[in-house]
C-alpha cells in the first residue's frame, strides 16, 4: 500500500518534469501503485522499529555516572577547550 501523500508526490514529480497533466499524472500514479501492490510491493510511511537490547537502553543512572569517566581538561592561559 502506498500512503496518499506519496501518491500526491509521484503525481507532482510526474507533473513538474516530465509535463504530463495532471489528472493523468494521478491516474498514472494510481494505475503504478495498484500494479506494485499486486507484485507484492508495500510502501510505508513508517520504518519498522529495530529491536534493541536491555542492557543498550540508556537509562538516567547510566548518563550520571559518564560524568567520572570522561576525563576532565582545565583551561591552561587562557586557552579554550
Amino acid at each position: 500500500m502506498i500512503p496518499p501523500a506519496a501518491r500526491a508526490v509521484i503525481a507532482a514529480h510526474l507533473t513538474d518534469e516530465l509535463g504530463v497533466l495532471p489528472h493523468l499524472a494521478t491516474h498514472t500514479t494510481a494505475a503504478l501503485a495498484d500494479r506494485l501492490a499486486a507484485e507484492g510491493w508495500h510502501i510505508t510511511s513508517t520504518p519498522p522499529a529495530r529491536p534493541v537490547a536491555p542492557r543498550a537502553r540508556e537509562t538516567r543512572r547510566a548518563r550520571r555516572f559518564l560524568g567520572p569517566l570522561l576525563p576532565r581538561r582545565t583551561r591552561k592561559n587562557g586557552e579554550t577547550p
